[in-house]
């Protein structure tokens, strides 16, 4: 976290904390919350871009690796599914015809931990809502069961502010990994104040990486965001923390998004800073078929390239996008998939007992979709 002003030692304390080179199993954040202060947050910065090149040294200048795992548009399908995202039934799930849920995702995600050195899973927004789980267990368990996926961030989409902004607190004060939007505003919220995230930067063995949330302008149309949340165009914010996470000695920033497809290719195109974009197809969850496996390539307002990825519907598919980046921390080369989550994917064994033990107290309606409320 930020630190407080509470002090010029525990600040500097802090300082030699943040720009020292990270174990190789250390994974740290470090985030920017809107309550510490304008002053703390571009002071603090200034003192990391200059220190940053002594902390790193040449690993900083060397070509690096990331593999990106995404979803989004889930709408609580924890277990398996069909193609129109139905919920399968037990029988149903021997077949080819069912595919995701959270304990598939999570074992393909260990997977491919196991074999990356670098790798992020991110969650683009849209996991609220959509079945009987969710009306059942809401989002405390939601978020126990995205924890034990071990996601390390996620945009708000206009289906997290479908059921007001107390679900939405209590969600992101359960949650292990931070919710991110740079264009939410959140001051005249009690429920929401200093719990959504603009940005955050954070080391991943001799990588620091810079993750920039953006929230569909639209979602007080789509959804039913409270009084006291504000959204504004990400063009108008997006600049502001892109130039914190330069302070930071942050090169390579990656983005969250839950705009959507088109508004995604804008962005690119027109907010210098950005790397990677990791969105939803705006479609919202009622699309089975994947997103094409390679990524859509964006120039961006430097010249340089950015890449575009968007997740399945339903949590059918496991997005991955696998980067190298130069020593300026922009892509080099790229490769993208869609992992099918299908009966061969090994299942988080955990997570599979507690979506299980969850999913019992169901009964009859395990099989039944909801609609979030109008």
């Amino acid at each position: 976290m930020v630190p407080t002003p509470s002090g010029i030692d525990v600040l500097a304390e802090r300082l030699v904390e943040l720009v020292s080179p990270p174990r190789e199993d250390e994974y740290r954040y470090w985030r920017v919350n809107p309550r510490h202060g304008l002053a703390i947050t571009i002071g603090l910065g200034i003192a990391l871009g200059l220190l940053m090149p002594l902390a790193i040294g040449k690993t900083a200048r060397a070509d690096t690796n990331l593999t990106l795992l995404f979803s989004g548009d889930v709408a609580s399908r924890m277990e398996p599914s069909k193609s129109d995202g139905t919920p399968c039934t037990l029988e149903e799930r021997a077949t080819d015809a069912c595919l995701g849920g959270l304990a598939r995702l999570a074992g393909q995600a260990n997977l491919e931990r196991a074999r990356s050195g670098t790798v992020l899973l991110l969650d683009a927004g849209g996991q609220f809502g959509g079945t009987a789980f969710w009306n059942q267990h809401k989002q405390d368990v939601l978020a126990e069961l995205m924890n034990r996926a071990r996601f390390d961030a996620m945009a708000a989409g206009p289906a997290e502010f479908s059921e007001g902004s107390e679900v939405l607190g209590k969600f992101i004060r359960t949650a292990q990994f931070p919710i991110l939007g740079a264009n939410i505003s959140t001051d005249r919220d009690p429920y929401l104040k200093d719990q959504i995230y603009p940005m955050l930067s954070t080391d991943r063995g001799a990588q620091r990486l810079g993750l920039l949330g953006i929230a569909d302008l639209n979602i007080p149309q789509k959804s039913k965001p409270s009084p006291g949340v504000l959204f504004t165009p990400i063009e108008a914010k997006a600049p502001f923390w892109l130039k914190q996470l330069g302070f930071m000695g942050t090169k390579t920033v990656v983005a969250v998004s839950s705009a959507g497809i088109e508004k995604d290719k804008d962005i690119a195109a027109r907010i210098a800073g950005i790397d990677v974009i990791i969105g939803v197809s705006g479609k919202g969850a009622h699309v089975g078929a994947p997103p094409a496996a390679a990524p859509q390539v964006v120039t961006g307002p430097a010249g340089k390239p950015v890449l575009l990825a968007q997740t399945a519907s339903f949590g059918h598919y496991l997005g991955k996008l696998s980067v190298t980046f130069d020593r300026d921390g922009h892509p080099k080369s790229w490769k993208g998939d869609q992992i099918r989550l299908d009966r061969t994917v090994p299942e988080d064994p955990d997570i599979h007992a507690q979506v299980e033990a969850y999913a019992a107290a169901l009964g009859t309606r395990r099989t039944q979709l909801s609609q979030l409320p109008q």
